[in-house]
Formats: structure tokens, C-alpha cells, sequence
């Protein structure tokens, strides 16, 4: 599944059509818990794009620090791997794919996909912190089910309270 979406990616730079929404499964509250491998809390503090093995594609890499651990098991800095990025004139961007600024905070529900530490359901899984308030985004993103996509945003103790709430005893 994983290397079909790179391929399906990587087919549309190759024969470059532009993306203006990434199809991807709806993952609600529940789903984002279960499904993440980790959920941390924590700061960018470095990036670096490069280009696939292959060549074929952009990736970008950020480096975090990590505050808190909230499942799982994390190591005081992680780092996560997108595709897209920007290597001279060259740009992929992938909609719905997060990106971060420096010292951006978040709550990031991380898999493995691979090799590499992904954001679980692309926007869908980071939840950016600002003013002791979490949000994600669903820009960029559609759904099978055609219905628009609704971002969330709540207080961050509550965010992280369900998020415990939600996690095996």
C-alpha cells in the first residue's frame, strides 16, 4: 500500500500534473491514536532536503525535539520524513502533506512507514500549538466520501487528556 502511494506520487512528477488535493482514508480521534506508533509533543528544530535514492523524489527531513511522550517510546530528538521539498528551481509539494517551520510546536501521531518516522494521515496527524491551543489542518486533503474534511482545535490539557484517555490501560 505504502510503496503504491510513493509510486502514484512519484508518477505525477514524473509526467508533472499538478495536485490540488491528496486523497487519503479519514482518520477521526480514535483512529489517529491507534494507529500512531507515537504521539509526541515536541519542537522543529532542524530540516534538510534531499532527494530520494533513486532520485526520483524530494524529501525533506525535520529534526525535533521532543517535550513530551504521550505514547509510546521517544528519544529526547526524532526526526520525520515528508515528500516534498524545494532542491534549487525544483519543487514537489504534495497537498495535505505537513510541512514545519523552525521552532514550530506540536503534537505530531508518528508511524513507520519504511525506514522513516511519517505523520500518521498527513495533515491529519499534526496538531500544530499555539496560545495553550492545538490544531490541525485539513487543507489540501479529500475523502472518499467526498464530505469536507473538519480541522480540529481545542485547548492543549484537553487534547492531551483524551488523548490519554484513549490509550490502552
Amino acid at each position: 500500500m505504502k510503496y503504491r502511494a510513493a509510486l502514484t506520487i512519484g508518477l505525477i512528477v514524473a509526467l508533472n500534473i499538478p495536485l490540488h488535493a491528496t486523497s487519503v482514508r479519514r482518520l477521526g480521534f480514535d483512529d489517529l491514536v491507534t494507529r500512531a506508533g507515537s504521539i509526541i509533543e515536541g519542537s522543529v528544530i532542524g530540516s534538510q532536503t534531499y532527494r530520494s535514492g533513486d532520485g526520483k523524489l524530494i524529501l525533506t527531513s525535520y529534526t525535533i525535539k521532543v517535550q513530551e511522550t504521550l505514547k509510546g517510546r521517544a528519544q529526547q530528538t526524532l526526526t520525520i520524513t515528508t515528500i516534498g521539498g524545494k532542491i534549487g528551481n525544483t519543487i514537489l509539494h504534495v497537498s495535505g502533506m505537513p510541512a514545519f517551520s523552525p521552532g514550530e510546536k506540536a503534537i505530531l501521531f508518528l508511524e513507520q512507514s519504511q525506514s522513516y518516522t511519517t505523520v500518521v494521515g498527513l495533515n491529519q496527524g499534526k496538531f500544530a500549538i499555539s496560545n495553550n491551543e492545538v490544531s490541525n489542518s485539513v487543507d489540501g486533503l479529500s475523502f472518499p466520501d467526498a464530505l469536507p474534511g473538519k480541522p480540529v482545535k481545542m485547548p492543549l490539557d484537553e487534547f492531551k487528556r483524551q488523548i490519554k484517555r484513549r490509550l490502552p490501560k
